[in-house]
């Protein structure tokens, strides 16, 4: 489940997973995993298409209930929309 928690690190460290990794070795109070920043890369990833006109109703509509199962709350899915 994503946080905002998870999400100001990611921020933090500008999305790079191997400067979180080698700063952090892993291991941070957030509990981010490997798996959470993957996942925060792909939501991304769906929401830059969507915003560019790239992407169907229907995958937007998916994106949309994986950020709703995915995050914790309204303020976390607003914070990943932000993040850029």
């Amino acid at each position: 489940m994503l946080t905002l928690d998870k999400l100001n690190i990611y921020r933090r460290f500008d999305g790079d997973l191997d400067g979180w990794a080698r700063t952090a070795n892993g291991h941070d109070a957030s509990d981010i995993t490997d798996a959470d920043w993957l996942l925060i890369e792909d939501l991304r990833q769906g929401l830059a298409l969507i915003a560019a006109g790239q992407a169907s109703q229907t995958f937007a509509a998916s994106l949309e209930s994986r950020l709703r199962d995915a995050t914790a709350d309204e303020t976390t899915r607003q914070a990943l929309r932000a993040l850029r």
